[in-house]
């Protein structure tokens, strides 16, 4: 499994419209990719902005998603005038519990 990981920081008032752009776009554009798993958008509130990481997961390798990915940071430049980080990882590890409550183990061998 691989992971992508674009981390920015962004005022109070910029995060509802990054959000809208994350759900009405980020993530209908990704679902019909192939090998896409899904995305978590984590926040941690600093003084006057917050600090955001969104994290997609990928079945396979990251080359198809580059294109949606880079709109997708090209987004976070124009409203939040900064320059996100972007790294990609190999997940060696990832639980999650699904619906059912039944825990889903993904190791990388």
């Amino acid at each position: 499994m691989k992971s992508r990981q674009v981390t920015f920081y962004a005022q109070a008032h910029q995060l509802s419209r990054l959000m809208a752009e994350i759900q009405e776009h980020v993530i209908p554009r990704f679902g019909a990719l192939p090998h896409f798993l899904g995305l978590t958008v984590l926040k941690h509130d600093h003084r006057t902005r917050s600090e955001v990481i969104v994290t997609s997961f990928w079945d396979d390798g990251l080359e198809g998603s580059e294109e949606e990915s880079s709109k997708f940071v090209e987004e976070i430049q124009r409203v939040t005038g900064g320059n996100p980080a972007r790294k990609a990882y190999d997940t060696l590890y990832a639980q999650v519990r699904d619906s059912a409550g039944v825990f889903r183990l993904y190791p990388v061998a």
